[in-house]
C-alpha cells in the first residue's frame, strides 16, 4: 500500500462521500472507487459502509484509519528531516502577532513533538505585514495569515475561511445568540483591531458597520488586553475573525452577513520545497485544533 492511498483515505473520511472527495482531489469518482477496492482487497476487510447518506468507516476501517494517520505523519516528518539536513530550516523563524500568539505556540509545540530536531525563534509583526516580513527575511514562515495578501514572491497554503465574529462578555444582552446580522449591532460600541487601510478585512468590516451601524461608536484597539478591559468596563463588542483567543468569560457571535476571511500559511516562494512538508503538518494540526463551527475548511487541490 502506498502513502498516496492513505492520503486519499483521509480525504474520503473527512468528506464523507466519494463525490465530494473526488471534487476535493480532482480525480474521478471511479478512480477513487478503484483505489478503495484495491485497498480493501489487500487488507482483506471492508473500509467503508456505503449508504444513501454517504460513507462511514467500518469498525475495522476506524482502527486502520486511526493507526495509519500516525504512519502518514511519520512519513511527512521523515521527508522534512531529510530535506533539512542540508538546509537552513533547522532553526525556523516564525512571524507572529499578538492576537493569536497562543495559537502559534500550540502549533509549534505540536511540530516540536513530531520533529524534535527543529527549533523556533519568533519575530513580532503586524497582521498586515506578513509578506514584507518574509521578503525581508525577518521570518521564514507565517503560520496564520490572510492568503489574499500574497504576491508572486510568496507561497501560500490555504487552510480555512474564518467567519467574522463579535466577542462579548457573557453578561452582554447578545451573549445568548449564536449569530446576528450587522444591523443588530447598531448602537453598540464596537472595538476593531487597529490596521491600516490596505487591510482588506478591516476595510470590509468598517464598510459593513458604516452602512448597517450608523449609531455605533467604532474604537480601534492596539492589543487584546486593551480590548478586554474596554469590553469589561463598557459592555463593548470586540469584532474580529474567529482566530482571536477567547477566555472563559467571553462568548463568540457570528456575523452572518460579514465576509469570510481566507486564512493559511505562507513562506517565501524560493523555500517552498523545503517548507511545504512543515506547512502540511501545520495544516493537519489546524484542522484538528480549531472549532469547525467557526471555520470552513478549504479542501486540498
Amino acid at each position: 500500500m502506498e502513502i498516496h492511498q492513505l492520503e486519499l483515505l483521509d480525504v474520503l473520511v473527512k468528506q464523507g462521500s466519494f463525490k465530494k472527495a473526488a471534487e476535493a482531489t480532482f480525480v474521478s469518482t471511479s478512480t477513487l472507487t478503484r483505489q478503495v477496492s484495491s485497498m480493501e482487497a489487500e487488507l482483506g476487510f471492508p473500509l467503508f459502509i456505503r449508504s444513501a447518506y454517504g460513507i462511514s468507516l467500518t469498525e475495522q476501517g476506524e482502527v486502520f484509519y486511526r493507526e495509519t494517520r500516525a504512519i502518514v505523519h511519520a512519513y511527512e516528518a521523515a521527508v522534512l528531516s531529510a530535506r533539512s539536513t542540508d538546509s537552513l530550516h533547522r532553526l525556523i523563524r516564525i512571524g507572529t502577532y499578538s492576537y493569536i500568539r497562543s495559537a502559534i505556540t500550540r502549533t509549534c509545540a505540536d511540530l516540536k513533538r513530531r520533529c524534535p530536531w527543529l527549533s523556533f525563534s519568533f519575530a513580532s509583526c503586524r497582521f498586515t505585514d506578513s509578506c514584507d516580513v518574509l521578503r525581508s527575511r525577518k521570518a521564514d514562515l507565517i503560520l496564520l495569515a490572510e492568503t489574499e495578501q500574497a504576491d508572486d514572491s510568496v507561497c501560500t497554503l490555504p487552510v480555512f475561511r474564518a467567519f467574522n465574529i463579535v466577542i462579548a462578555v457573557n453578561s452582554h444582552p447578545l451573549a445568548a445568540r449564536a449569530a446576528v446580522r450587522a444591523e443588530e449591532l447598531n448602537g453598540q460600541t464596537i472595538l476593531l483591531p487597529k490596521m491600516d487601510s490596505s487591510h482588506k478585512n478591516c476595510r470590509n468590516m468598517k464598510k459593513l458597520y458604516s452602512v448597517h451601524c450608523p449609531d455605533s461608536e467604532i474604537v480601534d484597539f492596539e492589543h487584546p488586553d486593551q480590548a478586554d478591559a474596554l469590553c469589561m468596563m463598557n459592555g463593548a463588542l470586540i469584532s474580529s475573525i474567529s482566530l482571536l483567543d477567547v477566555g472563559e468569560d467571553r462568548c463568540r457571535i457570528r456575523i452572518d452577513d460579514a465576509p469570510k476571511v481566507e486564512i493559511g500559511l505562507m513562506c517565501r516562494k524560493e523555500d517552498e520545497e523545503q517548507m511545504m512538508p512543515l506547512m502540511l503538518m501545520c495544516r493537519d494540526f489546524y484542522r484538528s485544533a480549531f472549532d469547525p463551527e467557526w471555520l470552513e475548511l478549504i479542501q486540498p487541490g
